[in-house]
């Protein structure tokens, strides 16, 4: 049958509102699953929900020791200006061994973290330990390992009394940064410790307070802005604790 003019033009009118229909659909339903902003909410200037992340690792602070380049400067604070901790307050660690992260949280949040070297899990022996620790009594200014010819500065006991630290990046007898392993921040690197940089393990040997819960995992820590997502049995149980 030959098309009439205005048979042409209701055939259009149709699938004009038909594609409308559709995309209000679809724009209704991203609203609904968190995808897009609800416009009554940009009205009343309520931000849409932060997006989860496991990309958390702190901005590069560049640093060139003796010709070694490294993304994190081994004097330097790694995360910016260190949180105010209250007296008496309490935290908890994270260490993710995916990420090479040291993350501190006060309950669900999380307040500072840290780039870190792990046990290289390639040597036997080498490997940190995965589990829920607690930091222990044991800390110092500084120790030296003859066997390893390493030391560091800034050290706190969290497993074996002495034997798994955190700690500053190791240095040679003199006390002098050994460029190549300070190089390996987010990098596995260590003999079990945790290495951090110099200003950070300062500061964690002066505020972390003993007891605090430590949760070595292998998986990586999810955030929604500084909130953690979907924490792990052990995690949950250190929020309630904190």
């Amino acid at each position: 049958m030959k098309k009439t003019k205005r048979t042409t033009i209701y055939g259009t009118l149709a699938i004009a509102a038909m594609v409308i229909g559709i995309g209000f659909i679809g724009l209704h339903r991203a609203e609904a699953e968190g995808a897009l902003p609800h416009p009554s909410h940009a009205a009343a200037g309520v931000r849409p929900a932060a997006l989860v992340t496991s990309d958390n690792a702190p901005p590069p602070v560049p640093g060139v020791l003796h010709g070694v380049k490294m993304t994190y400067d081994p004097f330097k604070p790694s995360d910016g200006p260190y949180p105010v901790l209250k007296p008496g307050e309490k935290i908890w660690i994270d260490v993710s061994v995916d990420q090479q992260l040291v993350y501190l949280f006060r309950g669900a949040t999380r307040i500072y973290t840290m780039a870190t070297s792990s046990g290289l899990e390639s040597v036997a022996g080498d490997a940190s330990p995965l589990g829920v620790y607690h930091i222990q009594a044991k800390r110092g200014r500084w120790f030296y390992v003859p066997q390893y010819r390493e030391g560091a500065e800034y050290w706190v006991s969290w497993l074996g009394n002495g034997i798994y630290l955190f700690h500053s990046v190791p240095m040679n007898r003199d006390r002098q940064v050994i460029p190549g392993i300070a190089a390996e921040l987010l990098h596995e690197a260590s003999h079990g410790c945790f290495h951090l940089t110099v200003a950070d393990a300062k500061w964690f040997y002066e505020h972390v307070p003993y007891g605090a819960t430590v949760v070595v995992e292998r998986a990586p820590v999810l955030l929604m802005g500084n909130t953690i997502y979907r924490p792990s049995p052990a995690q949950r149980q250190a929020i309630a604790s904190s």
